[in-house]
């Protein structure tokens, strides 16, 4: 690296200074829910060669750090200043997009004549045309029932609109004048975050800005392979299933290879199932991908929490995936609900390094979030209002030092609530609870985080509800060395009357007036043995209504007597217990234990 390392962190700090800054732009500026409550969107400095390097920690998701941009970069056959690209297009952008209602905006930088780099943002818009309301039905079977497909294009020319494009898209969308409007706020940001990098090259010079460049993404890929090299070498295996796949209910097979060879790591994805009909595919091109490299991302940021947050984090990681498979689709595969395949992918990462080194990996969170999407007449305008209900999370898995985090998942857990006042408020429904669900706390050493009970009703007529992201209905969440596998998700319309109807994963989701729906997501696995697990901690546990004074003693050994533990019997307890079990390396569940004794690994293999 030939930067000075002082001046290289200074030029970290400007950088990552502009894309925050972006990216609060987008949060004040949004007009859907999703972007100005739950944060459904991303910001970036994108160097020429199409790698990242610098992307906000405060704001905005958290899992784009590896998107691949440099097909949609050569698309356009000439840049010029004030051009800003529009696009949606997984096929034709080589995995940067990955399902349509991401819109991604990109705009070349330019210092006096000089192309120096891209700014890039997107939004998840609620709507873009297709099948159903908010684009998204797990049974979508190719990508064109789920909206307007944008291969990248020219929204602005030199600084000029082409209205007849933008007109063109607004008219294939249930909601105009919202994506028009979440357009602008990401329009903000790039001219915004323009101004603040010609004042960062005005003040170090252009030369100093490109080598920076150049050496930031370097000392990230420095970085990673410091981490790497720590890890034993060998390889390490493991599998797990998506389940979304309404159209023919037979669970999809994730199978990752984890190589680790000196500082280099090799993710081979080799017997994972074939693609489908159905909206769960993966465009990443077989590519070092974003959507295959999120679990390694915290993994790295976890050990060295000050690491540079850019793509050269990602160099040294090197990736194997078959095409026509689920991680690597061909066209026209649908990919709506690509984010519940890349949960999984997350909790294959997990299992795979747990095996390597087990002081920093947690036990299987929730392993989903729904996006519940509500959608009505609007008699008013003659048009529909369509709002996300919640992002709906799980818990996290339990960790080896710690309990697992109740109602949010390290997979999802940038995705902020939409508080129940503006739910109420954007969308005429009535929220009857949103809160931990009791008694259902998977047992560990370290406890899996709760699940979250949301229950919602309806009063105008022809309302649908969509959902993508709904897993672990079938399977659970695994418990690692020792802990007990976490809880299922479940949904129902009109619970405890008998009008009570077990919904399962929603599909497209026909309510009438007064229907009330609840969802119940899971709770993470437990980590670690149970009868280690801080007597005072099972106590709090029985206090909270957590768990009740049976399950204290049946799973953890602790007897409560008089709001008090006692001690002696505890000890006495503890230890009969230990001499009773087999504690597993892996608690996948009793669900997919029978499964797997019809359908053996080497079998599916």
């Amino acid at each position: 690296m030939q930067t000075d390392k002082v001046l290289l962190e200074i030029l970290n700090n400007r950088f990552s200074a502009i894309v925050n800054e972006m990216g609060y732009i987008v949060y004040r500026t949004g007009f859907t829910v999703f972007v100005k409550e739950t944060q459904d969107y991303g910001v970036g400095l994108v160097a020429p060669t199409g790698e990242l390097f610098a992307y906000p920690q405060e704001v905005g998701v958290a899992n784009m750090l590896g998107m691949p941009m440099e097909d949609a970069i050569a698309t356009i056959p000439e840049y010029r200043p004030g051009d800003v690209i529009i696009t949606n297009d997984p096929y034709t952008t080589g995995g940067m997009c990955t399902h349509l209602p991401d819109i991604h905006l990109y705009k070349p930088f330019f210092y006096k004549g000089e192309l120096i780099c891209f700014l890039w943002d997107f939004i998840h818009s609620s709507d873009v045309g297709g099948l159903v309301p908010g684009s998204i039905a797990p049974s979508a079977y190719d990508i064109y029932q789920e909206g307007l497909i944008i291969p990248p294009r020219k929204l602005y020319r030199e600084g000029k609109l082409d209205q007849e494009l933008l007109d063109m898209i607004l008219a294939n969308c249930r909601i105009p004048e919202q994506n028009w409007g979440d357009l602008k706020a990401l329009l903000a940001a790039l001219n915004t975050g323009e101004r603040r990098l010609t004042e960062v090259i005005e003040r170090y010079g252009v030369e100093t800005v490109k080598q920076g460049i150049t050496d930031l993404l370097a000392y990230g890929e420095q970085s990673a392979r410091a981490i790497i090299a720590d890890i034993p070498d060998g390889t390490y295996t493991f599998s797990d299933y998506v389940e979304g796949d309404v159209t023919t209910q037979i669970p999809l097979r994730i199978k990752l290879a984890l190589t680790v060879q000196g500082s280099d790591m090799y993710l081979d994805f080799t017997g994972t199932d074939p693609q489908i009909r159905a909206a769960f595919n993966v465009p990443t091109f077989g590519k070092t991908h974003h959507w295959l490299t999120v679990g390694l991302v915290t993994f790295l940021r976890t050990k060295n929490p000050s690491i540079p947050l850019n793509k050269g984090i990602l160099r040294p990681v090197h990736t194997t995936v078959p095409s026509g498979t689920l991680l690597n689709p061909v066209p026209p595969a649908s990919c709506g609900i690509r984010y519940a395949t890349a949960i999984r992918v997350i909790d294959v990462t997990f299992g795979a390094l747990s095996q390597a080194i087990d002081d920093v990996v947690p036990a299987a969170g929730a392993g989903q979030v729904a996006i519940v999407l509500i959608s009505m007449p609007d008699y008013q305008s003659g048009g529909y209002k369509v709002s996300v209900l919640q992002p709906m999370q799980g818990g996290s898995g339990g960790r080896p030092v710690k309990d697992g985090i109740d109602g949010g998942d390290f997979s999802a857990g940038f995705l902020r609530n939409i508080p129940t006042e503006m739910l109420e408020a954007d969308i005429p429904i009535l929220v009857h609870k949103y809160m931990f669900p009791d008694d259902t706390l998977p047992a560990g050493q370290f406890r899996g985080g709760l699940g979250v009970d949301f229950r919602f009703q309806v009063f105008t007529p022809h309302c649908i509800v969509t959902a993508r992201g709904m897993e672990r209905h079938r399977f659970r969440p695994w418990g690692r060395k020792g802990g007990s596998a976490g809880t299922r998700a479940l949904t129902k319309v009109n619970p405890g009357t008998e009008q009570e109807q077990n919904i399962g994963i929603i599909d497209i989701l026909k309510l009438e007036p007064y229907d009330l729906v609840q969802i119940m997501t899971p709770c993470g696995g437990g980590y670690g043995d149970p009868l280690d697990r801080d007597p005072d901690k099972v106590l709090k546990d029985v206090e909270d209504e957590f768990i009740t004074r049976e399950a204290a003693e049946s799973e953890y050994g602790v007897v409560i007597r008089n709001g008090r533990v006692d001690q002696a019997q505890t000890e006495a307890l503890r230890h009969r217990l230990q001499t009773s079990r087999i504690l597993k390396p892996f608690d996948y569940g009793s669900e997919r234990e029978e499964y797997e004794w019809l359908w053996p690994p080497e079998v599916q293999d």
